[in-house]
């Protein structure tokens, strides 16, 4: 989880350094020097504390706020900012606080990817309640794939085979933990066959069935262990009858 200061101001006296860097100063004194007369002071935003993103980039986070170097408080709605900030895809949850006169707190709680879904010739990232985080932007490493032609509603996968696939995965990962590690993609095909992609120990395409379920699981688990411990090599492994045929 990341931590960032951006101290606007410091940023802006750095990069500022020609001509009108002066024209500036003189503009920023002139405003005190009225602000004295007035009795008060612009509250300006130079601070900005940003907490909990893994993912998003700080500058992400700021564009999609909105925000400008300098400009007043007073010119920002912070529930406002939240809304922007909670309608991005990959952000849960989000608070803004005012902690001094020209520093924000923002704290960011990112939603977690669990899946790659390769649908219609595009990748999603998706999370457990199976909403979709990004297309073709995949940021994290390492997530089993989910492959087929599924439908989308309102910005989550949907459709019945995609989640029957979707929990026969989650029940084979929960009953085999190691078999997270060693399937790289599980594949629903329009006839409805499904296969799963292991790399471990070696690259092995396995044909399960229409049904991704106890049975099948344990069959899986058994096949991929005995590839590991005899150090054998088929392409493909058939699973769909009483014993697993190798080609």
């Amino acid at each position: 989880m990341r931590h960032n200061i951006i101290d606007f101001l410091k940023e802006s006296v750095q990069k500022r350094t020609s001509w009108w860097l002066l024209a500036f100063l003189f503009l920023l004194a002139s405003m005190l020097g009225w602000g004295v007369r007035r009795g008060s002071l612009p509250q300006e935003l130079n601070k900005l504390i940003l907490t909990g993103h893994e993912t998003l980039k700080t500058e992400e986070i700021v564009q999609i706020m909105g925000i400008q170097p300098g400009t007043s408080f007073e010119n920002y709605d912070l529930s406002q900012m939240e809304h922007r900030l909670t309608s991005h895809p990959r952000i849960k949850a989000a608070h803004l606080e005012k902690k001094t006169d020209d520093q924000l707190l923002v704290e960011i709680t990112e939603r977690k990817p669990t899946y790659i879904v390769n649908s219609d010739g595009h990748l999603f990232e998706i999370d457990s309640e199976l909403k979709i985080l990004s297309m073709d932007d995949v940021r994290t490493p390492g997530l089993a794939v989910l492959s087929g032609t599924f439908p989308r509603e309102k910005g989550a996968m949907a459709g019945a085979a995609f989640k029957d696939l979707h929990t026969s995965v989650e029940n084979a990962f929960r009953s085999y933990p190691a078999l997270k590690n060693r399937i790289s993609e599980v594949s629903l095909h329009e006839d409805g066959e499904i296969f799963v992609y292991a790399d471990i120990p070696n690259p092995v395409s396995v044909q399960v069935g229409t049904l991704f379920q106890t049975e099948q699981v344990r069959k899986l688990y058994a096949v991929l262990a005995y590839l590991e411990k005899d150090k054998v090599r088929p392409k493909l492994v058939d699973i769909r009858g009483e014993d697993a045929v190798y080609h």
